[in-house]
């Protein structure tokens, strides 16, 4: 039941047609080859000389278990081969039919659609007519291969097709169609760029597809509007843009998400060393002071994930204010949050609510703590800064590779932010990916001190050292030091005490491979209701009650 399948996996079972048994294996292998030929791949007479093995596991897909095979082709570019489901043409005209049935019966709405709870209700309800409807037509089909049809049919009706299937691979981290000329690519988290064995056939696919993603969120793509920003309900996020503005085709890039987010403590877990418990414990320290924070790097290094997995330190007892322009932050959900996300214009230029306006609002909603997705333009810098220097908490993320590249990005043209403006942030934390092994690190966690003339200069407390791939402390904190002295009259050596038993807290979730963003937050929201006795629970191993 494949279009292609693992030698060494199940036999490949064509979906009957009605009242039809399943061809014998083997049939079809001439069009088989043909379609492989369509798709870009290399076919040979004899490919277990030709072709190799790379890596193989299964994804699941609901109940649906499909086997993916990485293979070299001697093409320089490793091949994704996954086994998608294979109907053939009286099943897919039965299918059609089922389809106007369906949508005769279940009436779409948009409201329905944007909201995430809505949305998998209403593919609930689709997956289970169809599955009665399929049952009462192919009476002698399988349980699975009316699952199947079913799933066909509702990524067809209200989904991106054969692309939900790679979006179910949690080994990948995009999904891109660049024409119908030319193959569906990904890029896997192990081996980055593939060409996978998925071909969307038509340019109006492709276009119909980036329509219902902007539908899905309010908006529209034409070919007057030919770039679309945007978001499906499970978060990933979309760009889409038409021909000829993309002058080979029509294009679709999706940057898939992780389904559970990631916490602190999938990235201090030695499996993927992003940053030491140490330098997170100092982060740590420096949220729980209301001091504020700037996640920078470059594209895909990391920037997103390592705010999100920062909001777990935010107290339960704060409100806090967050404002996207695609929604990709996950805070825990006893939080007192309120997401915002912007809006862009009508084709008349009507209607825009911007980054900017969203900040400035955010002020008027007494928030203890502002998350602003990533600080892009002059007017939104200055309005950020301008809350800092009110006295809020500001997070956010911004494109700067490096921390002294953050000052002279936003004092430079064409921000322009004057020098002694940027006193009000505290911290700096640079992420780094290293764009052949696919590693992110933590480059640098920074401070932002006082300098000799307006510009603040930077100290670094901890950096990433390459040759022994680890984060080591390089230099005594000032800023931080200064801050807690100040307002809370720790020294320095009762600041390091508290780094080291926010470190024991990281190690003991690690240990007891604690990591969902919620139970995460709730212990650490019981260290600051009762601080010492967290740390001896934790010191003597025992159970923490949330």
């Amino acid at each position: 039941m494949a279009k292609e399948q693992d030698k060494k996996g199940p036999t490949e079972n064509k979906i009957p047609a009605p009242d039809q048994k399943a061809e014998p294996s083997g049939s079809g292998e001439k069009l088989k080859e043909e379609v492989e030929k369509a798709k870009g791949g290399q076919v040979s007479p004899n490919p277990e000389k030709s072709e190799i093995d790379v890596d193989s596991y299964t994804v699941q897909v609901d109940t649906i278990p499909l086997s993916v095979r990485i293979r070299d082709t001697g093409d320089y570019v490793l091949h994704y081969n996954m086994a998608l489901p294979e109907i053939d043409f009286v099943t897919k005209a039965l299918l059609d039919e089922t389809k106007r049935s369906l949508v005769n019966e279940i009436q779409i709405e948009t409201r329905n659609v944007m909201d995430p709870d809505k949305f998998k209700d209403m593919r609930s309800k689709f997956l289970d007519r169809s599955k009665e409807k399929l049952k009462n037509v192919l009476k002698h089909a399988s349980d699975e291969d009316i699952t199947v049809l079913s799933r066909i049919l509702v990524n067809e009706m209200i989904g991106l097709g054969e692309l939900e299937y790679l979006l179910s691979d949690g080994h990948l981290e995009e999904v891109v169609v660049n024409s119908s000329k030319d193959v569906v690519w990904v890029y896997h988290k192990k081996h980055k760029w593939l060409k996978t064995n998925v071909i969307l056939q038509t340019e109006d696919i492709i276009m119909n597809y980036s329509a219902r993603v902007a539908r899905e969120v309010g908006r529209e793509i034409t070919h007057l509007e030919p770039l679309l920003d945007a978001h499906l309900v499970t978060g990933d996020r979309v760009n889409a843009t038409l021909f000829p503005i993309s002058t080979i085709g029509n294009t679709i890039t999706i940057r898939r998400f992780s389904r559970t987010p990631w916490t602190i403590i999938h990235l201090i877990d030695p499996k993927q060393k992003t940053i030491s418990s140490e330098a997170a414990a100092f982060i740590w320290l420096a949220i729980e002071y209301e001091l504020s924070v700037l996640v920078t790097g470059g594209t895909a290094s990391g920037k997103t994930t390592m705010l999100n997995a920062l909001t777990p330190f935010l107290p339960a007892n704060q409100r806090i204010i967050s404002m996207e322009d695609t929604r990709e932050l996950n805070l825990p959900n006893y939080l007192h949050w309120i997401p915002l996300t912007t809006r862009p214009p009508t084709p008349r230029g009507e209607g825009e609510v911007s980054m900017l306006d969203l900040v400035e609002n955010s002020l008027r909603m007494r928030p203890d703590r502002i998350i602003v997705g990533e600080v892009r333009r002059k007017t939104e810098t200055e309005v950020l800064f301008e809350a800092m220097h009110t006295g809020h908490s500001v997070y956010g993320t911004f494109h700067a590779q490096e921390a002294h590249e953050v000052v002279d990005r936003i004092t430079s043209p064409p921000m322009s932010i004057p020098g002694i403006v940027m006193g009000s942030l505290h911290l700096v934390v640079v992420q780094y990916i290293n764009r052949r092994t696919g590693q992110r690190r933590t480059f640098d966690v920074a401070e932002l001190v006082k300098g000799e003339g307006d510009l603040p200069e930077i100290n670094s407390v901890y950096r990433w050292q390459p040759r022994s791939d680890t984060i080591e402390r390089i230099s005594p904190s000032i800023r931080v030091m200064e801050e807690l002295e100040m307002f809370t009259g720790m020294n320095e050596r009762e600041m390091w005490d508290d780094v080291r038993g926010k470190k024991q807290i990281l190690e003991w979730l690690l240990r007891r491979d604690i990591r969902d963003v919620n139970d995460v937050g709730k212990i650490i929201n019981e260290y600051y209701m009762d601080k010492d006795t967290v740390l001896d629970l934790i010191k003597h191993d025992k159970d923490i009650e949330i």
